[in-house]
C-alpha cells in the first residue's frame, strides 16, 4: 500500500479541519476541547485511498499561533502541503509564517485552496484570489495552483481531489533503502498494548518484531505492532502515517520529539552545521549567539546560534553556521529546520543540516566556514573527505552516515589510493589531521626539552594528555608508531623525544655532573643514596643532573640507593661465575667477591631477582 502525506497550513477559523473531513470523511478534531472550541490544538490525522490508488494521510495542523510548535511537529514527512485560505479574510498572519515554515522545510508540492467561497459574493472572491497570487509571487509557492473550494456544500472538492491525485500519482520514495527513522509527533498508552507512538516513518521500512532505538536516549524497544491508516499491517515504509506499539518502554519514558531508528544509524548531537536563511519580514538582524528555538522533526529546543564569520545576519540574507542545542537531538544531512524567537515568539528562519553531528572544532572561523562550504556544496569525494578530516580516527560507517553518502566505499577507496586518508581496522584519518598532530606534538616536546634540557624525553601518559587525545590506546600507539616513521620523532623506553633532541650539559650542569659521576664511582659497590648526590637543601640542578644520570649512566638498584651501570653489568658477571664454579650463589661469597658489606650485597641480588637474572632457592639463588 502506497502512501503519501499531505498536511494542512492556513490561518486559524479558514476551514483546514472542514476541508480534510470533506475529503476523507473523518473529523481530525478529536480532542473535546478542540470540538467545544471549534479550534485545532493538537495534530489531527485522517486518510483517504486517491484514484490513482495511493493513500493519502492528511495532517491537520493548528493555525493558532500559540499551537504553531504543534504545527510544526506535524509537518515535517509531509509531502504535499494544503495552503488554505479563507474567501472571506484572505491572507492573514498565521498564513504567512505557515508559507514560511513551509519555505524552510523544504515543502515544494503545494496546493493553495482557497475555502468558504459560498460566504462571499464573486467580486470579493475574485479580489481574494488576485490578492493570494500577488503575495505568492514573492514566496516559494509562487507557481503552487489555486482551488476554490467550499467544504460544506462540496464545491470544488472533486477538482482537489484530482488534483491531489496527479501530484501524488509523481511521488517517488527514494529513502525507502536508507535505515529506518521515525520521529515521534504522538505518544500514548492503549490498555492492555502498552506504548504507542506514531509518526511519518521518513526514511526505511518497520517490520513487525524489528529491534529498534529510541534515540536521543539510547533505549532498546522491540516493534510489537504496526497500523497504518488504522489497519493493522506487517510493515510500514517510508511515506506513511505509522503507528508503532512498543515493547520495552513506557510512556514516560519517550515523549514528542524522540526518534524511533535503527540502533546505530544516528546519533545524539548538540552540535550541528547548517545552511540557514532569515526571513526578509523579521524586524531586526540575527546576531552571533543568539538563543532561539529550534524546530526539527518534531524536536523543539532551545540552540544556540554562532554564525561563521559574521556578527549578525539581516532579514532576507543567508549565512553558514553551527546550533548549539541546549539538549540532544538527532538529524541526518540536509534535514530542514525552522527557527522563532524566544519573546516576542515569531518564525525567524530556518534552513538546512549540513553536518548532522558536527565538531564545536578548533577552527577559525574562516577555516570553518570552508569545511561547511565543501561538506554542502562539493563533489561526494570532497565532502566525505571533509567529514572524515572532522573525525579523527572516525567510524567508516559513521562517517558515510554523516556525510549521506550511498556510495561512500568507493569514495573512500580513492582517498586511500591518494594518501588523503590512511586507515587504521575499520577507521581512517586525515593525512592533514595527522600533520597537523605531529606539529603539535614536536611543538610540545620541544617546550619540554627547553625546560628539561637534560631529561630524555616526555613519558607515553603525558605527551597523550597534553595533546588532548581521547581515543583508544590501540589507536595513540599506531599514531606514535606513524609518527616515529616519519622520521621526525625517536623514542627511549617509555620516553618521547624530537628525533634530533640531544642532553646538552651547560658548564655549571657538566660540572655537577662530573662531581656525582666521581662520587657514585669512589663509593663503588658501597653505593651512595639519591638524598646524599642532590643535598639536602634538594638543589634543583642536582635534581636535574641526577634524573638525567639515572636514564644514562646510574641505575637505582633498591628505593633511593643508585649505582653506575656498568658496576651492576659487572656484578652480574660475577654472579654467573659463582653459579658456575660453586653450584650456587650464597650471600656470603657473593659479598666477599664484590668486597662490599652484606646490606649491599644483598641489595644487588635482589635486584637481580627482580630482574629475572637469579631466582633465590632458599637461603641460595641460582640463574634463571
Amino acid at each position: 500500500m502506497e502512501s503519501i502525506v499531505v498536511g494542512t497550513a492556513g490561518h486559524i477559523d479558514h476551514g483546514k479541519t472542514s476541508l480534510v473531513k470533506a475529503l476523507t470523511g473523518f473529523d481530525a478534531d478529536t480532542l473535546d476541547e478542540e470540538k467545544r472550541r471549534g479550534i485545532t490544538i493538537n495534530l489531527g490525522f485522517a486518510y483517504c485511498t486517491l484514484p490513482c490508488g495511493k493513500t493519502a494521510g492528511f495532517v491537520d495542523v493548528p493555525g493558532h499561533e500559540r499551537f504553531v510548535k504543534n504545527m510544526l511537529a506535524g509537518a515535517g514527512g509531509i509531502d504535499i502541503a494544503m495552503v488554505v485560505i479563507a474567501a472571506s479574510e484572505g491572507i492573514m498572519p498565521q498564513t504567512r509564517e505557515h508559507i514560511h515554515i513551509l519555505q524552510y522545510l523544504g515543502i515544494e508540492q503545494a496546493i493553495v485552496v482557497i475555502t468558504k467561497i459560498g460566504m462571499v459574493d464573486d467580486d470579493f472572491r475574485e479580489l481574494v484570489v488576485e490578492d493570494t497570487k500577488e503575495y505568492l509571487e514573492a514566496t516559494s509557492l509562487k507557481h503552487a495552483p489555486i482551488v476554490q473550494v467550499d467544504s460544506l456544500t462540496g464545491q470544488g472538492i472533486p477538482e482537489l481531489i484530482a488534483l491531489l491525485d496527479s501530484m501524488a500519482a509523481g511521488i517517488e520514495r527514494e529513502t525507502v533503502l536508507k535505515p529506518a527513522r521515525l520521529p515521534v509527533d504522538r505518544v500514548f498508552s492503549i490498555k492492555g498494548f502498552g506504548t504507542v507512538v506514531t509518526g511519518t516513518l521518513q526514511e526505511g521500512s518497520i517490520a513487525l518484531n524489528d529491534d529498534l532505538m529510541i534515540y536521543p536516549e539510547g533505549l532498546p524497544v522491540k516493534v510489537r505492532g504496526i497500523q497504518i491508516h488504522e489497519q493493522t499491517v506487517p510493515a510500514a515504509r517510508a511515506g506513511q502515517r505509522t503507528a508503532l506499539n512498543l515493547t520495552g518502554i513506557t510512556v514516560e519514558q519517550i515523549s514528542r520529539g524522540c526518534v524511533v531508528a535503527k540502533s546505530g544509524s544516528v546519533q545524539a548531537t548538540s552540535v550541528l552545521d547548517v545552511h540557514l536563511s532569515v526571513a526578509a519580514d523579521v524586524s531586526q538582524p540575527l546576531k552571533r549567539l543568539e538563543q532561539l528555538k529550534l524546530y526539527l522533526g518534531a524536536t523543539e529546543v532551545v540552540a544556540k546560534v554562532v554564525l561563521m564569520g559574521q556578527k549578525e545576519i539581516h532579514p532576507g540574507e543567508e549565512c553558514y553556521a553551527k546550533l548549539l542545542t541546549e539538549s540532544p537531538v538527532i538529524a541526518r544531512k540536509a534535514d530542514r529546520f525552522v527557527l522563532r524567537s524566544l519573546s516576542p515568539v515569531q518564525t525567524v528562519g530556518g534552513g538546512r543540516i549540513i553536518d548532522p553531528a558536527a565538531k564545536r572544532s578548533g577552527y577559525t572561523d574562516t577555516q570553518a566556514l570552508h569545511i561547511m562550504q565543501i561538506k554542502d556544496q562539493g563533489e561526494p569525494q570532497q565532502v566525505l573527505e571533509a567529514f572524515a578530516r572532522e573525525n579523527l580516527f572516525g567510524d567508516k560507517e559513521a562517517i558515510a552516515a554523516a556525510a549521506n553518502l550511498e556510495d561512500a566505499a568507493a569514495y573512500f577507496d580513492l582517498l586511500l589510493q591518494e594518501g588523503r586518508l590512511l586507515a587504521f581496522e575499520n577507521r581512517v584519518i586525515h593525512i592533514e589531521e595527522l600533520q597537523a598532530l605531529l606539529e603539535k606534538t614536536l611543538h610540545i616536546l620541544a617546550v619540554y626539552h627547553d625546560e628539561y634540557p637534560l631529561r630524555a624525553g616526555m613519558i607515553k601518559a603525558e605527551l597523550q594528555a597534553r595533546l588532548d587525545f581521547t581515543g583508544r590506546s590501540r589507536e595513540f600507539e599506531w599514531l606514535q608508531g606513524w609518527m616515529k616513521a616519519t622520521g621526525q620523532l625517536g623514542q627511549n623506553g617509555l620516553m618521547f623525544h624530537k628525533a634530533d633532541f640531544i642532553p646538552v650539559y651547560s658548564p655549571k650542569l657538566g660540572a655537577i655532573r662530573d662531581e656525582m659521576l666521581a662520587a657514585v664511582h669512589q663509593a663503588g659497590y658501597s653505593p651512595l643514596a639519591d638524598y646524599e648526590l642532590v643535598g639536602s637543601d634538594k638543589d634543583k640542578d642536582r635534581q636535574a643532573v641526577l634524573e638525567a644520570l639515572l636514564q644514562s649512566d646510574l641505575l637505582p638498584i633498591d628505593g633511593h640507593v643508585v649505582i653506575l651501570r656498568e658496576l651492576y653489568v659487572q656484578a652480574k658477571e660475577t654472579a654467573a661465575r659463582l653459579a658456575r664454579t660453586e653450584g650456587a650463589i650464597r650471600l656470603s661469597d657473593f659479598r666477599d667477591s664484590l668486597g662490599t658489606s652484606r646490606k649491599y650485597a644483598l641489595l644487588l641480588l635482589e635486584k637481580m631477582d627482580r630482574d629475572k637474572f637469579t631466582v633465590r632457592q632458599g637461603e641460595e639463588r641460582v640463574l634463571i
